[in-house]
């Protein structure tokens, strides 16, 4: 059995199922299944002992030291040299120091939404195209049940996530402040935010979205929001449908033309308004019609058998 040298987040024996852990966890328990798989953390700094015959998949870090661009620079001979991370380019400088690593590897499992892919030729990141092939990120759908199954006389929004600057949070400060009447609630929030402070805004600290958690969500709540600006997929848009919310994001978010999802679109506070404003009035018949096209789909196309069977069959050309 071939060896292959595997470098994602965290631990992927680890019990927690959120975020990239839960691409640690898929992917190394599908890669065992056809090679010999030897796992290194991302942040490790160490050399490892490339063979000739082996096969190298690994996420690039920052700092020199870490354990993939010491791969790169050290420019051993091996079968073949793939990196996987996720992508976005209108923050160019979350991935071109990237460049060099992806320049010199043999493939990129590139995670990111189709909008990333189909705009790659207008971005400094063009030449990177010919050796993408694109993953769109993945949920378990029996830890992310169906629990929505009615909608609220008045309806709620609720986003899900961090207050990193390519979430775009101060644009959603804007668009609450347009709309004081309607209620948002922040999971993951912190009170010191300008989001946070708006009086039609519920702020909740970190919640692992499972159990009685995830319930009080969906009962309370109807619409799920993103206005990232750049950032590859967030797997909280597809969780949430799973959940049967109803969910709409910027282009940016990775997502367009999806009719699982409604648009909002970057600096247009009224265009954003008047569109959420449009999904609160639909009748629950629509919106349960909708949810139930959206489940179907996550479960059918966006799941981890998908996900890593296509990484499998990418790195199969190398056999």
């Amino acid at each position: 059995m071939r060896r292959l040298h595997f470098v994602y987040a965290d631990d992927p024996n680890t019990e927690r199922v959120d975020g990239s852990v839960a691409i640690t966890k898929n992917l190394y328990n599908a890669l065992i299944k056809h090679y010999q798989v030897i796992y290194h953390r991302w942040d490790a700094c160490h050399d490892i002992d490339l063979q000739p015959d082996d096969i190298f998949l690994g996420h690039p870090n920052y700092p020199p030291e870490t354990v993939t661009q010491r791969v790169f620079a050290q420019n051993k001979p091996c079968r073949a040299k793939c990196l996987i991370h996720p992508l976005h380019t209108r923050r160019v400088q979350d991935n071109f120091p990237f460049d060099g690593m992806a320049r010199a590897a043999d493939l990129i499992f590139s995670i990111c939404g189709p909008y990333w892919y189909d705009t790659l030729p207008q971005t400094p990141f063009a030449h990177w195209q010919p050796k993408i092939i694109r993953l769109d990120m993945a949920v378990n759908s029996d830890i992310f049940p169906r629990i929505k199954t009615s909608f609220n006389q008045k309806r709620k929004l609720v986003y899900i996530g961090s207050a990193t600057e390519h979430k775009n949070l101060e644009y959603l400060a804007e668009i609450m402040k347009a709309m004081p009447d309607v209620q948002l609630s922040w999971y993951g929030g912190f009170l010191e935010h300008p989001l946070a402070r708006l009086k039609n805004v519920r702020t909740v600290g970190w919640q692992m979205l499972v159990g009685e958690a995830a319930k009080e969500i969906c009962d309370n709540h109807d619409i799920f929001v993103n206005v990232s600006v750049s950032d590859a997929n967030p797997t909280t848009l597809l969780e949430a449908s799973a959940w049967g919310l109803i969910a709409g994001c910027t282009p940016q978010s990775g997502y367009y033309q999806d009719s699982k999802f409604f648009e909002l679109k970057l600096d247009d506070v009224k265009f954003c308004t008047n569109m959420i404003r449009y999904i609160m009035q639909m009748s629950e018949a629509e919106l349960l019609n909708w949810a139930n096209r959206n489940r179907e789909e996550v479960v059918n196309k966006y799941n981890w058998k998908v996900f890593t069977d296509k990484v499998i069959e990418g790195l199969k050309r190398f056999d």
